[in-house]
């Protein structure tokens, strides 16, 4: 008499099925712009930034009111400027590094890494 093995067990069946839990922003929903309403400060944003050459610091202003044309069409919750990272404090310390930065050899166009 031979003895007989045990049924196979199917992959499915031998660990428990993981489930994912995600979890929703800390500020909530950031719902798409269907209609355009704020498409031209976004617009004007981008190109801030292109002309900037990707300096953030010098577009704050059009940011500023590209997320409140979001505010003012209940595109994001209403929120202090402030608390968005736009005090009159970080200004001044932006301008600082601002100027700080114009002296490296990075604005000059330096690249780490590269030879020319």
């Amino acid at each position: 008499i031979t003895p007989s093995l045990p049924p196979p067990i199917a992959p499915e069946m031998s660990s428990p099925a993981r489930t994912l839990n995600p979890t929703p922003p800390l500020k909530g929903s950031f719902p798409l712009d269907h209609f355009g309403e704020c498409k031209s400060f976004r617009v004007d944003y981008l190109q801030c930034l292109k002309k900037k050459q990707g300096a953030h610091v010098e577009c704050t202003d059009v940011a500023r009111r590209y997320l409140q044309c979001r505010m003012d069409a209940n595109l994001m919750e209403k929120e202090e400027m402030k608390k968005l990272g736009f005090s009159e404090e970080r200004r001044r310390r932006a301008n600082v590094s601002k100027d700080a930065y114009s002296k490296t050899k990075e604005s000059k166009g330096f690249i780490a890494g590269l030879n020319k």
